[in-house]
């Protein structure tokens, strides 16, 4: 096993914590390093306990989950570094953080609607609901449920006046 690589790696991971994946493209963006070097260094480093991809997985989820993206999304970003989740992880990470997916909608209708004057005129209206469930859809989540959740907060704010 080459030290250089080895002692490389727990530098890396010492600071935050890895996917077998993203760990191995890093090892692999140094020129020097060679391709059965780097696996013999992960396997090491998968039998002393330092490589954990469940953690890593946990905070992938967790991240993205308080940034308000749906679960599929999540998914599909995970799948970019080659990580397989299961439902539980994703259930744990909701009951940890105290979040739903309805809550997570309720936040990020909130937080883009907080500075905007909702208009009375109903084409302008039209314009930013429109506006705000495209914002919505990028995040992951399903048209009705996100139609569903703006109409709630848009009624809650007209009955304030």
């Amino acid at each position: 096993m080459n030290q250089r690589i080895y002692n490389y790696s727990i530098h890396l991971l010492a600071r935050q914590d890895y996917s077998e994946f993203k760990l191995r493209t890093k090892l692999r963006s140094k020129k020097d390093n060679l391709p059965h070097e780097i696996d013999e260094v992960i396997a090491a480093l998968k039998t002393r306990g330092l490589l954990r991809e469940e953690n890593y997985r946990r905070l992938f989820i967790r991240k993205w989950m308080i940034k308000g993206e749906a679960e599929d999304k999540i998914r599909k970003r995970g799948a970019q570094e080659k990580l397989e989740f299961s439902t539980e992880e994703f259930t744990q990470v909701e009951q940890e953080l105290g979040i739903s997916d309805e809550d997570n909608l309720e936040k990020l209708v909130a937080k883009k609607l907080r500075s905007k004057e909702i208009p009375s005129s109903p084409l302008e209206k039209q314009i930013l609901r429109d506006k705000v469930l495209r914002f919505l859809i990028s995040k992951g989540h399903d048209y009705s449920d996100a139609k569903a959740s703006l109409n709630k907060y848009l009624n809650s704010k007209s009955s304030d006046y």
